[in-house]
């Protein structure tokens, strides 16, 4: 086994220039881990500085009132808040690790910034600045201020650094315009919930878009659908700063350039009518969903298919001839490979009762018969997605090792089944699915990783190299993709019509749900795009919840698809 193989990013200072100047706007010292979590990576991001923080003065502490408490539960029983008891009592039964929320002191942060106490001019629900302050802040010539704190900022504030005012939005206009944020998309069952960084402007819910992400909705608990998302979000800013460091102002370009009606209503917090339909709906899906949970399973199976000749695409899955796994187990993830006119299907295997996964390989033969798969590579932790390729004469093969927070590389000392693990690759960020190709001269890696905090199905992070052995570089612009509908990997990058494609995972309405085609357009160490052009909906059989892997070697396409079967014990 050899070391690590990974360049860790170097100082991103360009020619020596000094930091940018952020500002933060705050109503107190006391702020959510997530915020906290931002203002640590900024500060010690080496490109920028947290120089001014503006802060409300602390309020005064209510006198206590006698039987305060028992007026407040009276009030509560005589005119109660259903939202506000639902999002009480759901906060207090989730489990939260890392908690988002918990409250965390920033003056750790702040280190030598000067700090400014401003009481607003309160006008409705829009908070102004009076002369002297904006005087103050400009004073300060900073490039960014952040808003995490006071209302609807309006008037001189909005100019008062060279680059704007950045403020969250939790909740896409696209998707949730207004209510409360990561609440609708539950209570609805939207499958995505979206979220982005935008510069102020006057007009409210018009600033300018620079920087959006969709990261898969918790239908079960609002809290822990906020949770995952606004981890995430905790990362935008220092990525908007990086690139406005590196680029200039020409990384703000806004997202929104063409028109993009908002055909939804305006959401609002719900009226007590409307969440007792909400929690009886939410209340009965849980309770079906536990149903299915004790009568069924979800079960992977994998299929295939022999093209018949040159021009056949190979593409109509419903053609596919099935392999049904036994009942204490399932097959996925189906990584095919063509050796001496032979073809292998490498998977993985997973067992109920170990409630682990590990790499197997199975004959299949283009007269539709297949051999029974025998495990190649276990290890103590889950293993999956074998992704399978050749390199200087040798196979060699990287399964999906998350579990252990790694990409390992192994090297095949005898195939089809005999691997020894040859060197770790990447470590952290619980990586997923990493699938590696080589296009012009270069090798590139593509894996899903997670922030802490946050599931790993939403973000593409990508990597390159010399040789798939390594030293991997980090992209410039990581992540290059923050969207469940397309970021996760599903599968090989193949070639059709002298272009390159990526099969990706839709996880937006459940895990691995759909597979998203898209065509790389561009790549190279500092830039990335690409565009879905096709999508493989879980439809090609009967009774199809998701699928979520394709690959094709020489004449053999595979795919593996989900369906519910009967619940057993082992």
């Amino acid at each position: 086994m050899q070391d690590t193989h990974i360049e860790q990013a170097t100082d991103s200072r360009v020619g020596g220039r000094a930091p940018l100047k952020v500002g933060v706007l705050i109503d107190g010292f006391a702020q959510p881990s997530w915020i906290h979590s931002m203002l640590s990576g900024v500060a010690s991001s080496g490109i920028a500085e947290i120089a001014l923080v503006v802060k409300k003065p602390e309020p005064p502490k209510p006198t206590p009132k006698r039987f305060a408490r028992l007026r407040a539960i009276g009030a509560q029983i005589l005119r109660p808040n259903l939202y506000g008891l639902y999002i009480q009592r759901d906060r207090a039964r989730t489990v939260l690790r890392p908690d988002a929320f918990a409250r965390m002191d920033v003056r750790d942060i702040i280190g030598n910034a000067r700090v400014l106490e401003v009481t607003p001019i309160e006008k409705g629900f829009s908070d102004y600045f009076d002369d002297a302050d904006i005087e103050q802040i400009l004073s300060c010539d900073l490039d960014v201020l952040l808003r995490v704190g006071f209302r609807i900022l309006r008037g001189r504030i909005l100019e008062c650094a060279r680059h704007g005012v950045w403020s969250y939005h939790h909740g896409d206009n696209n998707v949730n315009r207004g209510g409360p944020a990561g609440f609708w998309e539950v209570m609805e069952q939207h499958p995505y919930t979206g979220s982005l960084l935008q510069v102020l402007s006057e007009s409210l819910d018009a600033g300018k878009v620079i920087y959006r992400s969709y990261a898969t909705t918790r239908f079960d608990s609002v809290a822990a659908n906020k949770n995952n998302y606004y981890w995430k979000t905790s990362q935008f800013v220092l990525r908007k700063l990086r690139d406005l460091y590196e680029l200039g102002a020409d990384a703000l370009t806004s997202l929104d350039q063409h028109y993009s009606p908002y055909s939804n209503r305006l959401y609002k917090n719900p009226t007590n009518r409307q969440m007792l339909g909400l929690l009886g709906s939410l209340y009965n899906r849980k309770l079906h969903k536990r149903i299915a949970e004790k009568t069924s399973c979800d079960q992977w199976f994998i299929a295939f298919r022999f093209r018949k000749r040159l021009s056949d695409q190979n593409n109509a899955f419903y053609q596919y001839t099935h392999i049904n796994p036994p009942k204490d187990r399932f097959w996925a993830d189906p990584c095919p490979v063509k050796l001496d006119d032979k073809y292998w299907v490498f998977l993985e295997e997973y067992m109920y009762d170990a409630a682990r996964g590990h790499i197997s390989v199975m004959q299949v033969n283009p007269d539709g018969t297949w051999s029974e798969p025998a495990p190649v590579l276990k290890r103590d932790y889950h293993l999956s997605y074998p992704f399978v390729f050749e390199y200087a004469g040798g196979f060699y093969m990287i399964p999906e090792s998350g579990r252990n927070d790694t990409v390992e590389l192994y090297a095949c000392d005898s195939f089809p089944d005999k691997w020894s693990l040859h060197s770790v690759l990447l470590s952290g960020m619980n990586p997923a699915d990493a699938t590696v190709c080589a296009l012009d001269g270069m090798w590139w890696m593509f894996v899903a990783q997670g922030v802490p905090g946050a599931l790993n199905t939403d973000e593409l992070f990508l990597y390159y190299a010399d040789s798939p052995l390594g030293p991997w570089k980090p992209h410039k612009r990581n992540p290059v993709k923050s969207d469940v509908r397309s970021a996760r990997p599903a599968g090989r990058i193949f070639e059709f019509g002298g272009r390159y494609y990526r099969p990706s995972q839709d996880c937006s309405r459940v895990y691995g749900w759909a597979i998203s085609i898209n065509e790389l357009e561009h790549i190279s160490p500092d830039a990335y795009c690409e565009t879905e052009v096709a999508k493989i909906l879980p439809h090609w059989a009967p009774g199809l919840r998701a699928t979520h892997t394709l690959n094709y070697a020489g004449d053999l396409g595979v795919i593996d698809g989900l369906r519910r079967a009967p619940r057993f014990r082992i």
